[in-house]
């Protein structure tokens, strides 16, 4: 059993959790939460039923579960992202580096060493099945805290960084990366986004923050012209939004590449396509 399951507690209580054979036992409210091909499952199947309900969220779970190497490949050298600069693989770096457990929250199929994997889905690589609205650990437990790309997808940002706060330990590290000037994605849905003076104060309970360019103006440029492009095309999602953005990728995504030069121009950031922020509690 890994050791981090000493720091599990009931997500709603945080009472206790006494193992049994088929799960954990919550011994201050009585729930129990099961265990499923040794994954704990801290959110029952109707609420991520809930949780995963549109196309967008339908797409996603088909391409976890049933990936496409081609797909995958290509889309790795014709997308519309680039991540030239240093400051946020630095903040990363320093995040997984911290000592302690690191929690990744919202993983999907991502795997990072010594990570703990949360995620609303059983996805290969998974450890905790549990939502980040309610984090399933005791106060100060982790000594990192790492989610990309995920808290756009959450009703309750707000709710979700005060639970990475809770976990945190004093002087533990994290790194959140999220959307600016970026198209609606729902994985499975979408719901903010952020500049740079917004995250700063959506993590004002932190003691250090910083906050820079993760993908630059002219990556926001590629996504947009292309999402630009199918939503002319009069159609409704999902049908043909895969073919078109990605023929119009395919002919605009060269343009990323000037990020190399943009992203360092001092007011690139009032068109980033996403964000970083980091620091320490």
């Amino acid at each position: 059993m890994a050791t981090w399951w000493e720091s599990l507690a009931c997500p709603f209580c945080r009472g206790d959790l006494t193992t049994r054979e088929l799960g954990f036992d919550c011994e201050t409210c009585s729930r129990f939460y099961p265990f499923k091909e040794g994954i704990p499952r801290f959110l029952d199947e109707s609420t991520q039923e809930v949780l995963m309900v549109s196309p967008d969220g339908d797409a996603m779970v088909r391409g976890y579960r049933r990936p496409n190497p081609a797909l995958a490949f290509l889309r790795r050298i014709i997308s519309s992202e680039y991540f030239p600069g240093k400051a946020w693989r630095l903040a990363r770096n320093q995040t997984l580096a911290a000592p302690g457990p690191c929690l990744v929250i919202g993983s999907g199929v991502t795997r990072l060493e010594n990570g703990i994997h949360l995620d609303i889905d059983d996805f290969h690589g998974v450890d905790i099945v549990g939502d980040a609205h309610h984090l399933p650990f005791v106060d100060n437990s982790m000594g990192a805290v790492i989610c990309e790309t995920v808290l756009e997808h959450v009703p309750n940002p707000a709710q979700v960084i005060a639970e990475a706060h809770r976990v945190l330990r004093p002087g533990g590290r994290f790194y959140f990366v999220v959307p600016f000037l970026f198209p609606f994605h729902g994985h499975p849905n979408d719901y903010q986004r952020w500049s740079q003076e917004g995250l700063a104060s959506s993590f004002s309970a932190f003691s250090v923050v910083e906050t820079g360019i993760h993908a630059g103006p002219c990556s926001a440029m590629v996504n947009l012209l292309s999402e630009w492009g199918y939503v002319l095309s009069g159609r409704r999602f999902p049908h043909g939004y895969v073919a078109i953005k990605g023929a119009l990728t395919a002919c605009l995504f060269p343009l990323k590449y000037l990020d190399y030069f943009a992203h360092r121009f001092p007011e690139a950031h009032r068109m980033a396509a996403t964000l970083y922020v980091s620091g320490t509690k």
